[in-house]
This record gives structure tokens, sequence and C-alpha cells, in this order.
């Protein structure tokens, strides 16, 4: 007997079935160090406007697989 086990994700805020494509971690992060940092599994129309209001943050780093390797001959 085989069994499949799905994932369903219910957003955060209001409680909708959220599609795995359209899920969105919303992580709030405290200054001070003393709370402990929230995170918030949503759907992507319900943090479209606050999207716009924020800034995006570029990744840093090399990206992943990069290394430096010797030129093969």
């Amino acid at each position: 007997m085989a069994r499949e086990v799905t994932t369903v994700i219910r957003s955060d805020l209001s409680g909708d079935i959220v599609p795995e494509e359209q899920v969105v971690l919303v992580t709030f992060e405290f200054p001070d160090g003393r709370r402990n940092k929230v995170e918030l599994d949503v759907g992507e129309w319900e943090v479209a406007d606050m999207l716009g209001k924020g800034r995006e943050q570029k990744r840093r780093g090399r990206p992943k697989g990069s290394r430096n390797r010797p030129k093969e001959s």
C-alpha cells in the first residue's frame, strides 16, 4: 500500500489555502534583539502592496556553484 503525503499551506493572515507556487515567507526582525523573529506564511496577493513600499535587498557574495577552478587546457 503506497501512501502519499500532501502539504497544505494556510495563510497566517487570512486562513485561505495558498498554492505552493504563491507562498511567501514574511520575516519580522526586531532591532533590539530581545524579541524573537516572527515568521508568517502568506500568499503573494496578500503582501503585494507591502512589497511596493519596502526596499529590495540584493543578494551578496558569489553565486551558488561558482568556484575558483583552474583552466583546463
